[in-house]
C-alpha cells in the first residue's frame, strides 16, 4: 500500500494544475469581450458622428422642365416627324400642318396690298377731279354708299344676334356658377362625389369660355358696324363735295389719307398671313426627348391643343425635389452640400447643393388644401419641398430621368 503512494501523489499533482489553467482562459475571454465592446462602442460613436451632421429622406425625386408643344393655328396634320422618346434639337420640325389654306390666304393678302398701293399711287399723283367726271363719280359713290347701307343693315342684325348669344352665354355662366357653389357646399359635406364636382367645375369653365367667345363676337360685330358707318359717312362727304364742286384738293387729301390707312391694314394682314403660314411648321422649343405624343397624320389639330411634350434631360435642366419633414429643416440653408444616391444606379454617389426651400408646405399648395379650422384637428408633421441641383455631372454621368427615386443627404455640419 505504501508503494502506491508516489503514484497517487503524481496523479494528485497532475490534477492540481487544472485550476491554474482556468483563470488564464477566463482572463483571455475577458480581454476578448472587452475588445469587442470597445470595437462596438467605436463603431457606434463613428456612426453617430457621421450621421449627426446629415439629414436624409427617401421622399425625393428627380424633377425638370416639361415643354408642352401646341399649335398656334388650327389645321389638318400632314406629317409627324418624330416618335416617342426620340431625341430632338431646338428648332427641329416636329409636326407639319396642311399649309394650303394659309398659302391661299397669303396670296390674297398680297394681292390686296398690291391693289391698295396702286390706288394710293394714283391718288398721290395729283389727278384733278374734272367736271365731266363728276357725274360718273357721284353715281359710283352713290352705288357704293347704297351697298354700304345694306351691309350696315346686315351688320346690325349680326350685332343684335351676337348680343343675344352673349346674353344667353352669360345666363348659362351664371347658372354654372350657382351649380358650382351648390356642389362645393355639398362636396364639403361629402354628399356628392369628386367626379360630379369636377364635371360641375368643367361646365363652369366651358360656360366662361363660351361667354368670352360670344362677347368677342359681339364686339367684333360692333366694330364692323362702326367701320361701315365711317365708310358711309366718308362716301356721303365725298358725294357732297363732288356735287357742290368744292375744293378738289381737300377731297384728294381725305381720300389719300384713308387709302394710306387701307394700305397699312393690307400690309398687316399680309404679315399675319405670313405668320400663320409659318405656324404650320411646329418646331421643338428646346433640346430634349419627345414624350406623351398624342398626334397622328390626318387628325385635325386645334389651336392650343397639346400635341406632345419635349423633356430636356441635360444636367443643367434637371434638379431634385426632396420633401423633408419640417422637423428636419432647422439647420438647412441654401448653398449647403448634398450627397445623394439614385435607386436606378446602385453603388453610385452623386453630389449637389441646396438651391432653395419652398415658401410653404406641400399641403398648402395642393389642389384641395386642408382646412384646419373646421372639424377635429390631428397634428401631422408636414413636409416642405427642397430644391437640390446636382453638381459635377459630366457627359459620361448617368442620365437622371424625371421621376426617378432619390435619397439625398444634406450636410448641415
Amino acid at each position: 500500500m505504501i508503494k502506491k503512494l508516489p503514484g497517487l501523489r503524481r496523479k494528485v499533482g497532475a490534477d492540481s494544475s487544472k485550476p491554474q489553467e482556468e483563470p488564464a482562459a477566463a482572463a483571455r475571454k475577458k480581454r476578448i469581450l472587452i475588445a469587442a465592446l470597445l470595437v462596438l462602442f467605436a463603431a457606434g460613436l463613428a456612426y453617430y458622428l457621421y450621421g449627426r451632421g446629415r439629414i436624409s429622406t427617401d421622399d425625393a425625386f428627380v424633377d425638370g422642365h416639361i415643354h408642352y408643344v401646341t399649335p398656334r393655328v388650327a389645321g389638318y396634320v400632314v406629317n409627324v416627324a418624330v416618335q416617342d422618346n426620340q431625341r430632338v434639337a431646338a428648332g427641329d420640325v416636329l409636326v407639319e400642318l396642311d399649309p394650303t389654306d394659309f398659302q391661299v390666304a397669303l396670296a390674297q393678302a398680297r394681292a390686296d396690298l398690291a391693289s391698295a398701293e396702286s390706288q394710293l399711287a394714283a391718288l398721290e399723283m395729283g389727278v384733278p377731279l374734272e367736271l365731266d367726271q363728276t357725274s360718273s363719280r357721284v353715281t359710283g359713290a352713290t352705288a357704293q354708299r347704297e351697298a354700304l347701307y345694306k351691309s350696315m343693315d346686315q351688320a346690325r342684325k349680326e350685332e343684335e344676334a351676337a348680343r343675344q348669344d352673349a346674353a344667353e352665354a352669360k345666363a348659362r355662366l351664371d347658372q354654372a356658377r350657382l351649380d358650382l357653389t351648390r356642389f362645393q357646399s355639398l362636396r364639403s359635406q361629402e354628399v356628392v362625389s369628386q367626379s360630379d364636382m369636377d364635371k360641375t367645375t368643367t361646365a363652369m369653365n366651358t360656360a366662361q369660355a363660351q361667354t368670352r367667345a360670344a362677347t368677342a363676337r359681339a364686339d367684333a360685330a360692333s366694330r364692323r358696324l362702326l367701320s361701315l358707318e365711317a365708310d358711309a359717312e366718308r362716301l356721303s362727304a365725298a358725294i357732297h363735295l363732288a356735287e357742290t364742286g368744292q375744293d378738289t384738293a381737300r377731297i384728294k387729301d381725305t381720300e389719300a389719307t384713308a387709302q394710306r390707312a387701307r394700305v397699312e391694314l393690307a400690309r398687316e394682314k399680309m404679315r399675319q398671313a405670313e405668320l400663320n403660314l409659318g405656324y404650320t411648321r411646329i418646331v421643338s422649343p428646346t433640346t430634349g426627348h419627345v414624350t406623351k405624343k398624342a398626334v397622328e397624320p390626318g387628325r385635325l389639330a386645334a389651336a392650343g391643343q397639346p400635341l406632345l411634350a419635349v423633356v430636356p434631360l441635360a444636367p443643367e435642366e434637371t434638379w431634385i425635389t426632396a420633401n423633408y419633414k419640417e422637423t428636419q429643416l432647422t439647420d438647412v440653408r441654401p448653398g449647403q452640400e448634398v450627397e445623394f444616391t439614385v435607386d436606378a444606379y446602385p453603388g453610385r454617389r452623386f453630389k449637389g447643393r441646396v438651391e432653395s426651400i419652398m415658401a410653404g408646405t406641400g399641403a398648402v399648395f395642393s389642389l384641395f388644401p386642408p382646412e384646419n379650422a373646421s372639424g377635429n384637428y390631428v397634428k401631422v408633421v408636414q413636409r416642405i419641398p427642397v430644391k437640390i441641383v446636382p453638381e459635377g455631372l459630366d457627359a459620361d454621368a448617368p442620365v437622371l430621368r424625371l421621376g426617378m427615386s432619390v435619397v439625398p443627404s444634406i450636410l448641415v455640419r
